[in-house]
């Protein structure tokens, strides 16, 4: 092989791993994040009402679907559906607001995680279900949710 051609081939090759440089495996994510989060921030309610269910490695309740009522931005009664009883009043701040569970996402993205897939509603913007794993090293880190149902407060 000649020079010429040795030095065309080091060039094609550098230029092929340069154009992956800079691409981001999670940035249809954190666009559709962004977008979703500008829609909620724009037209979501302060009041509302939406029905919570988490999975991860936490505690029993915590894995139950829960109504949540959130009023001016604040959790103010989660009712545990699957028990059919109420939440103690001293565990509603385990239950998210839906800026929570924007918060928690955009934690989770922060970290880079190996599996990140979320979808949002498509009028309000509000994370309806995600499935994160931060790390396939760390075991019972990963988590999922769905969040449903979302009615604004009636005045």
């Amino acid at each position: 092989m000649n020079l010429t051609m040795t030095r065309n081939l080091v060039l094609a090759g550098a230029a092929l791993l340069m154009s992956g440089c800079g691409d981001d495996p999670l940035g249809p994510e954190q666009e559709a994040f962004e977008a979703a989060r500008a829609r909620w921030d724009a037209n979501g309610p302060a009041s509302y009402t939406y029905h919570y269910r988490l999975s991860c490695f936490c505690p029993p309740q915590l894995l139950e679907t829960a109504r949540v009522t959130v009023t001016d931005g604040e959790v103010t009664d989660v009712y545990l559906l699957d028990s059919d009883a109420p939440a103690p009043p001293d565990t509603h701040d385990l239950y998210p607001t839906v800026e929570g569970l924007f918060d928690r996402l955009a934690a989770s993205l922060a970290n880079d995680p190996v599996v990140f897939e979320a979808t949002y509603d498509g009028a309000l913007g509000y994370p309806t279900s995600a499935q994160v794993d931060i790390s396939e090293q760390i075991a019972d880190e990963e988590y999922s949710f769905t969040a449903s149902d979302l009615s604004p407060a009636t005045s």
